[in-house]
């Protein structure tokens, strides 16, 4: 059996183009997975965000709670509601009957960068008919 020299070309082009297509697939991929990976850490990193959002906010709401249970002992906690995470509430009597609720919330474990977020409240506590009450109040001025 002989090869003729046209042949052999033939099967040398056509294993140069199957190179060709492999290297350019291979960019391909490439490419796709590094979008792939920057887009699960954004993900991440939002999701992070949000969670520190929410314990500032629990924050806030817990403060209320325990102002409603006993106003005159409650001034400051800190609490580790999550693993990797500390929730510091301050409480501080603005004047008769009012409170300003300061909450601080970090997140992030020792290998990531940490994650804080502040949350404020004021409330009114007010005793009617023998009933406490709690009003939440807007901010004096903006955070």
């Amino acid at each position: 059996m002989r090869y003729s020299r046209t042949s052999a070309r033939r099967q040398g082009i056509a294993l140069v183009m199957a190179l060709v297509v492999m290297a350019i697939l291979a960019i391909i991929l490439t490419v796709v997975t590094r979008q792939i990976v920057s887009q699960r850490h954004t993900v991440h990193q939002r999701h992070r965000q949000l969670q520190t959002e929410w314990l500032a906010r629990a924050g806030v709401e817990l403060a209320a709670a325990r102002l409603l249970d006993n106003p005159a002992d409650f001034v400051q906690e800190n609490h580790d509601l999550l693993p990797d995470a500390t929730v510091r509430i301050v409480v501080e009597k603005a004047g008769q009957g009012l409170y300003t609720v300061t909450v601080e919330a970090e997140l992030g474990p020792q290998d990531e960068a940490l994650m804080v977020r502040t949350s404020h409240g004021r409330f009114r506590l007010a005793n009617s008919d023998g009933a406490i009450r709690l009003q939440a109040l807007r901010p004096e001025k903006p955070y």
